[in-house]
């Protein structure tokens, strides 16, 4: 049987180190049977004593279990599987590195490869992943096939997989977008010498002003103590890229939004992974296949994270809700490593305020694992909600329940000024202050407000 194979590298946490090759991806056929891919990690990255992470999955609590952890290469962990939708997939943690929607059919073109072969796209974007990933093309020996793969068992051919694309960047999301740079007033492509570290993100037909949606929405974060990405809009006519979408009737006087990778610096990678890598999740499973209790029981298991990194996750679930954003997903969620070990939570990204486009409610995931009674998501972060959320983690809820507060305190006071100085159009500012007057807890906050006017109001005695 064939088998093609990828060396993972993952980048060196000080610019002078070279890159540390972690392991094989392999993808073979057994005969008339299913189509494997599994990533074994090499012996010597396995025995580091201090090795940096590839992904908070595949850490155990002691040397021996993780050196056991890398050796059970059965374990699910490293094994693709099946979808009815997807073809055969990469184990979870490399699936998740892929470009998704429009973005894939790009790079899928520029390869000339079927967008479904993962393994192929893998490799076409293998310079350019998100984080400090690398994957590169590896011929093995026979000795090391049989190593590697059948573990000693079986002699094996090798078949010969393409370099990486000078072009093959890696961008999740549905939205046309582009890996750009910066070069004076003007946003360009990669070069063989410099990264991109900005995402255009570009007008969408049928979505008006989306990306002025999208600026304004990470501003209101922020504005109520999200620690958001850096974004600025800019005009469309200062993006020299050929890119092929089709952007409708958008006008060079349109704009779109440069948001600045949080893994990307000029010269400089930082390793990240979204929670879909961190709790094993196909991406195909973004909105379902995991809920907010999961993502703060693995925040909470991880000592440099912890309660202030569930607050921000609750934060930012009570920021959406009252921005009528559906879309806070396992992957619009991501853990950073600056040192290239030790974790913390990216900034907040892909927050739009889709009340504007018309009547929203839901969240990306459930906010405990099972479903509500009719089977639905549960709709609002309530208080018997967050109760319960904190019982289940261990969690104090009075300090929970007060960073909300203040959070939604945060808002009524800047949002509504904001939302009227934006770009946005008359309509999509009215339905966006309407939504947000009319979330209960901005109500509750109305009202005490109004009750101690009235009060300071009486006269003494």
């Amino acid at each position: 049987m064939n088998v093609r194979a990828l060396a993972i590298y993952l980048g060196p946490d000080l610019p002078q180190r070279p890159q540390l090759r972690v392991g094989v991806l392999f993808q073979y056929a057994l005969p008339g049977s299913e189509v494997i891919h599994r990533f074994v990690a090499d012996e010597a990255f396995a025995r580091l004593p201090r090795a940096p992470v590839l992904s908070a999955r595949f850490l155990a609590a002691t040397p021996e279990d993780q050196r056991a952890l890398w050796a059970a290469v059965r374990n699910p962990h490293f094994n693709g599987r099946y979808s009815a939708r997807h073809g055969w997939l990469l184990p979870a943690f490399f699936q998740n590195l892929l470009p998704e929607g429009v973005f894939r059919d790009h790079v899928a073109a520029l390869r000339r490869c079927d967008p479904q072969d993962h393994f192929e796209m893998l490799a076409a974007c293998g310079l350019d992943l998100p984080g400090h990933v690398y994957a590169r093309p590896v011929e093995l020996s026979r000795d090391e096939l049989a190593h590697y793969v059948t573990q000693d068992n079986d002699a094996l051919e090798m078949s010969v997989t393409a370099e990486p694309l000078d072009e093959g960047v890696s961008l999740s999301g549905v939205q046309p977008k582009l890996a750009v740079i910066r070069e004076g007033e003007r946003y360009v492509g990669r070069t063989r010498t410099r990264d991109t570290h900005i995402i255009a993100k570009l007008p969408v037909v049928g979505q008006p002003y989306l990306p002025e949606v999208e600026d304004l929405s990470l501003r209101l974060a922020a504005a109520a103590g999200v620690r958001a990405c850096r974004a600025t809009l800019e005009p469309l006519s200062s993006l020299a890229v050929e890119h092929g979408y089709d952007l409708g009737d958008a006008e060079a006087e349109a704009h779109f939004l440069a948001v600045v990778r949080y893994d990307r610096a000029p010269g400089l990678r930082v390793h990240c992974e979204d929670f879909a890598q961190v709790l094993g999740v196909m991406p195909e499973d973004k909105y379902q296949g995991a809920s907010y209790l999961n993502v703060a029981g693995a925040l909470m298991s991880l000592p440099s994270l912890g309660e202030p990194a569930v607050h921000e996750l609750l934060r930012r679930v009570a920021v959406n809700e009252l921005l009528g954003n559906p879309d806070m997903h396992l992957k619009n969620i991501g853990l950073r490593y600056p040192d290239g070990v030790t974790p913390e939570l990216a900034p907040a990204y892909d927050i739009v305020a889709y009340a504007a486009y018309g009547k929203i409610t839901g969240h990306g995931l459930r906010l405990l694992p099972e479903p509500d009674e009719a089977g639905g998501v549960k709709p609002r972060l309530t208080p018997p909600v967050l109760r319960e959320f904190c019982a289940r983690l261990g969690l104090a809820e009075k300090p929970a329940s007060g960073m909300l507060r203040a959070c939604v305190r945060a808002a009524l006071d800047t949002w509504p000024g904001m939302i009227e100085a934006s770009l946005l159009t008359v309509r999509q500012k009215e339905r966006l202050l309407a939504h947000f007057h009319a979330h209960p807890w901005i109500e509750q906050v109305q009202r005490r407000r109004a009750g101690r006017t009235v009060a300071d109001d009486k006269p003494a005695g």
